[in-house]
């Protein structure tokens, strides 16, 4: 199968909501943790190892960084909650940053919520599950790191997330053995 990622390129990086791209299309957010691994899982669905920047040190993503798909389809890759290597200069620019996109944009569609499949549902990840809840907006739990576990220990941690979410359909990807990002790529095509 083609992978119709592939050719995702980064558009633009912003820190207040004037400054982010036409409402136009689709959007669908990445967020998670510092440590989540959203990066890695961006590249490995994208097959480009270079596309967004990986860093030992968690926190390094700084802006909200757009990456365009295709024409109709735009990937909004947020820093992680942590923001370890953010000042605070930056970290209050996007609080109002995000409460406006929730409440404004037009072609914000989904939330990926990016969790280490060995630590999920800490109480970031269910407060911006709660925020997609309230704001009536498609969220879709993601978990990495699969390749840390057993099949076994990843199934029961994907039904787990499933279950205490109320049913909601959870993702297993591992960026560092490319696996899960078909299915991953099917759903997001479907917006």
């Amino acid at each position: 199968m083609q992978n119709l990622f592939k050719n995702t390129e980064f558009m633009m990086g912003a820190t207040q909501y004037k400054n982010l791209p036409e409402d136009t299309g689709v959007e669908i957010l990445l967020a998670g943790r510092s440590n989540a691994g959203k990066s890695s899982a961006l590249n490995a669905l994208t097959e480009n190892r270079k596309l967004a920047r990986i860093s030992k040190t968690p926190g390094r993503t700084t802006e909200v960084n757009y990456f365009r798909v295709n024409e109709n389809l735009k990937l909004v890759d947020l820093p992680g909650y942590g923001y370890a290597k953010s000042g605070y200069s930056r970290r209050k620019d996007w609080g109002p940053l995000l409460g406006q996109y929730f409440e404004e944009r037009q072609s914000f569609k989904a939330v990926l919520v990016f969790m280490d499949i060995r630590h999920p549902l800490k109480d970031t990840d269910l407060e911006l599950i709660g925020l997609c809840k309230d704001s009536e907006v498609d969220c879709i739990p993601v978990l990495t790191k699969s390749d840390k576990l057993s099949k076994n220990k990843v199934a029961q941690a994907v039904a787990k997330v499933s279950r205490d979410l109320g049913g909601i359909d959870t993702f297993a990807v591992s960026s560092k053995d490319i696996v899960g990002f078909i299915r991953l790529s099917k759903l997001l095509l479907a917006y």
